[in-house]
């Protein structure tokens, strides 16, 4: 063999390695997360999971939802609306991550990134937002568990005097 074969050899053998060392490391890169979308109104307390992601749509602060409390939200207060109050998203919308706490004795109202929240006193569940970014090592659900809403009992009978 000449030189000039042996280094067309050597150089083809080179590509070829390489190539293979780029598709095993697309193999070996972690799957996105996957982020549900939550509408404006979604509380907190209707969702079943503990710990998790979700993304919020635009223009939630001009939707007006209630929110109860500060840094520490209760349960019935808007997943998107307590964000825009914390300041962890913008009215853009965004990606926010929502971990459920204790409830409190009493939640503080309070104005801030042009939403106002409202007093309350002692509640069963409380929430914290923080920016969307997921911790390491921590896969949050994909898809949004929701709580049955209980059903609205209508009273059809007049009571008797």
């Amino acid at each position: 063999m000449n030189r000039s074969t042996l280094v067309t050899i050597t150089f083809a053998l080179l590509l070829v390695c390489a190539d293979g060392a780029k598709e095993n490391a697309k193999k070996n890169k972690k799957p996105k997360q996957t982020v549900p979308s939550i509408d404006c109104d979604i509380r907190a307390g209707k969702i079943s999971i503990p710990e998790f992601m979700a993304r919020c749509p635009a223009g939630c602060q001009e939707m007006k939802q209630p929110v109860y409390g500060t840094d520490i939200y209760a349960s019935i207060s808007s997943v998107c609306n307590a964000a825009l109050h914390s300041g962890v998203m913008t009215n853009a919308g965004g990606k926010v991550l929502v971990k459920k706490v204790a409830g409190q004795a009493s939640y503080r109202g309070s104005f801030s990134n042009g939403i106002r929240s409202m007093s309350l006193p002692k509640w069963r569940e409380s929430f914290i937002v923080s920016a969307g970014k997921a911790k390491k090592g921590v896969t949050y659900p994909s898809v949004l568990e929701f709580l049955p809403s209980k059903p609205t009992v209508v009273r059809t009978e007049l009571k008797k005097i």
